[in-house]
């Protein structure tokens, strides 16, 4: 045996993984089918139970508590607009009839309307009654019959129609129509008393309102005759009103056009002022009326002479310099000069003409407009005084037009009530239908009683399996595991009896029985513990479970057999010294050398390792007297771990339960990576969130958890899952 120097080579950055010093709470997530699928046959028996349960239960209801049951059928009806209508209008909507019966209803189950049924002596001569309330009538007995009602009457509305029913049932067919007929009864006579009062009552309204509108009116004629007097008021004073407005339009208008003439006469007058002034300059309108003149014709004959005269210079001499042109184009300028003087003088004259003439015709028309306006507003006066008086006469008219209106609307409702309350088809409700005698049981109905007991018991088993499921804490599927922090599931192991290819043992499966469903998932929980291995430079593997008898030994011989298969060199340790099984799975001497022995010195690492008929190495726990699990904590067994890296592709070593053993946490600070054995339906959530959670505060890098024999998974993915491993391998064998 050689000795190394370190326990085993360091943990590569990219193996690790978060470690927490504290286990938090967890929530598991139900799948319901899976629950159900692993109760089916639960299930089933109470299926069975339930239908046989309900058959008792119908027989028993049948003979001893057999209900008959009847109706009576109400119609909720539209009220009349008037009384001489000769049919009942209908209820359009829906809201109103919902509304309309669920009050007659209400109405219908009122204390006292049972209480009047009660009191009727053919309610109190019914075996209902007899049985129940015997006795001489009294306030208690009347009480508790009403009481018995009010729990058993059901009223309801029909759909799609203005029809609402009364129901009743009870143990003697006899009484059942003649208890739901006194109510009826009851309910009616009390619908009719209403009617009557609320009819006089109305009628007590409108006759006190026609004594006021009748006394209204002839305190309104007195006092319109009086208004007449005082006022004068005649025939003609419509025409006179007509002939004043029309004379006011006439006013207004004329007063609108003197207003126009009188601005445009402003405006002219200021036009003109603004052009003598020189701050506007004449029109051409202006030069033509100033060249127009007589005045002006001499100055405009000479200047065409000079022009003549200028023309015939410039004919004889030719030279524009000349003295006799430049003399003649002088007189020209001249003479042209005077032209527009005397153009300007005149027009001059003619601005002053006009202004004035605009100025006496302002004047003038401000004259007229006054006097328009004086006269306007003398006519206005008395127009106003007129249309008032004439207002007032009109309104006071208007006011005994309206009380005679209300008058006569009053004088036609007491009409409408009083033919309205003699009329049978103007009440709201009425009976459709008496309660006929029942002629079979209404209860039990074997369709009914059957399936609800069955429902129930059902019901009641699968609320125990999931009340049991939710409170019961064990791991169950792997789905229980992935919840838990840092809860990576490896693989599955099923069952041995689940095995469709049905193997003999689990412990060496792989070797056994290659094309079962458990050597199939030991190989591929197998090859994601080599990738993860490889990946961190890993060679030395604890095997670990929490409770006895998690299935460490079994998943350590058949994960050596598949990673020999796949060509590589394993040892198995066995690190379990206190309860150690490897020996007498692989078949070899319990009592020969083993670990035990070589920690204490009294062998070589050689003189232990045991070659099996398998091909695989083993290294069992050693003679009992050497089995001293304090050795596991010291530099020996570091020493043989650096020694079997060196010398083989991985090293399994099998621990004892870490809840039982402290062993395994001591291998685990000694070793490379672990794994945890999780037995299905043994161990807590808690515990191995508890144990994930130490293995991870260890110095060896948790893999994960492998799922070891959990119950159900044959009844969903699982058993497709094993099902298709299972054809798979045998098809493979066949070719």
């Amino acid at each position: 045996m050689t000795t190394a120097t370190s326990s085993r080579p360091p943990v590569p950055p990219t193996g690790a993984r978060p470690r927490t010093s504290a286990v938090p709470a967890t929530t598991r997530t139900l799948d319901p089918f899976r629950v159900l699928r692993r109760h089916l046959l639960l299930i089933l028996s109470s299926i069975v139970t339930g239908v046989v349960l309900g058959f008792v239960a119908f027989v028993l209801f049948y003979f001893l508590l057999p209900l008959y049951s009847a109706v009576v059928v109400f119609e909720i009806r539209g009220a009349l607009d008037e009384g001489f209508d000769p049919i009942v209008g209908d209820i359009e909507r829906q809201d109103v009839l919902t509304r309309l019966a669920t009050t007659e209803m209400y109405l219908l189950l009122s204390r006292p309307v049972l209480e009047a049924a009660v009191k009727k002596p053919d309610v109190q001569n019914t075996t209902w009654y007899i049985a129940n309330f015997a006795g001489d009538l009294n306030v208690g007995e009347l009480d508790e019959a009403v009481d018995d009602l009010e729990d058993d009457l059901r009223a309801r509305l029909v759909a799609g129609s203005n029809l609402f029913t009364l129901k009743w049932s009870n143990g003697n067919a006899l009484d059942v129509p003649e208890v739901l007929g006194a109510v009826a009864d009851a309910y009616i006579a009390k619908r009719k008393a209403d009617d009557r009062v609320a009819y006089n009552v109305n009628l007590e309204v409108f006759q006190s309102q026609l004594g006021t509108f009748t006394r209204n009116l002839d305190d309104l004629g007195q006092e319109i005759e009086a208004y007449i007097r005082e006022k004068g008021i005649t025939d003609i004073d419509h025409s006179r009103s007509s002939q004043l407005a029309m004379a006011q339009e006439g006013l207004t208008g004329q007063i609108a056009g003197s207003q126009s003439s009188l601005s445009f006469a402003e405006n002219r007058y200021l036009q003109l002022a603004a052009k003598l002034e020189g701050t506007v300059s004449p029109t051409e309108e202006d030069r033509r009326r100033a060249e127009m003149d007589a005045l002006v014709r001499p100055h405009e004959a000479a200047m065409l002479g000079t022009k003549t005269v200028l023309y015939g210079l410039r004919e004889q001499y030719r030279d524009p310099d000349h003295p006799m042109i430049l003399r003649g184009e002088a007189r020209l300028r001249a003479t042209e000069a005077e032209y527009e003087n005397k153009i300007k003088e005149i027009m001059t004259d003619n601005l002053q003409a006009e202004l004035k003439q605009y100025g006496a015709q302002i004047e003038s028309l401000r004259s007229v407009l006054d006097g328009l306006e004086e006269k306007h507003e003398q006519n206005d006066g008395l127009l106003r005084t007129l249309s008032a008086d004439m207002s007032h006469y009109r309104e006071m008219e208007y006011q005994r037009e309206l009380l005679l209106g209300r008058r006569d609307d009053t004088l036609m409702a007491i009409n409408e009530i009083k033919l309205v309350q003699l009329r049978d088809d103007a009440r709201r409700v009425r009976i459709a239908q008496n309660a006929q005698l029942p002629r079979e049981k209404s209860f039990p109905k074997i369709e009914l009683v059957v399936p609800l007991t069955t429902l129930l018991v059902v019901g009641s088993v699968i609320g125990l399996i999931f009340l049991r499921e939710i409170t019961d804490q064990r791991v169950k599927s792997a789905a229980d595991i992935e919840v838990l922090p840092s809860g990576r599931v490896l693989g599955v192991i099923p069952e041995l009896a689940e095995d469709p290819c049905k193997s003999a043992a689990a412990e060496l499966v792989v070797r056994e029985c290659p094309n079962s469903v458990l050597a199939e998932s030991y190989r591929q929980v197998s090859a994601l513990i080599a990738k993860a291995m490889d990946q961190s430079g890993h060679r030395t593997l604890l095997l670990v479970g929490g409770l006895p008898d998690a299935g460490t030994t079994t998943a350590a011989t058949n994960l050596a057999a598949a990673a020999a298969a796949a060509g590589r060199k394993v040892v198995i340790v066995d690190g379990n010294f206190r309860r150690p099984r490897l020996a007498e799975v692989m078949g070899v001497s319990g009592d020969d050398p083993g670990l035990g022995d070589l920690l204490a010195g009294e062998a070589s690492l050689d003189e232990v390792i045991r070659t099996t008929e398998h091909g695989i190495d083993v290294v069992t726990a050693g003679r009992p007297a050497n089995r001293a699990f304090e050795r596991l904590n010291n530099g020996a067994f570091d020493s043989v771990m650096a020694e079997l890296r060196t010398r083989y592709d991985l090293v399994l070593v099998d621990a004892p339960p870490a809840v039982v053993a402290g062993d395994a946490l001591v291998l685990a600070n000694k070793l490379d990576a672990a794994v945890l054995i999780v037995r299905a339906n043994q161990e807590q959530r808690g515990l191995v969130a508890r144990l994930i959670n130490q293995l991870m505060d260890a110095s060896c890098e948790q893999l994960g958890v492998i799922l070891n024999r959990p119950r159900g998974t044959a009844g969903g993915y699982f058993k497709k899952n094993f099902a298709a491993m299972a054809g798979y391998s045998s098809t493979s064998s066949a070719t």
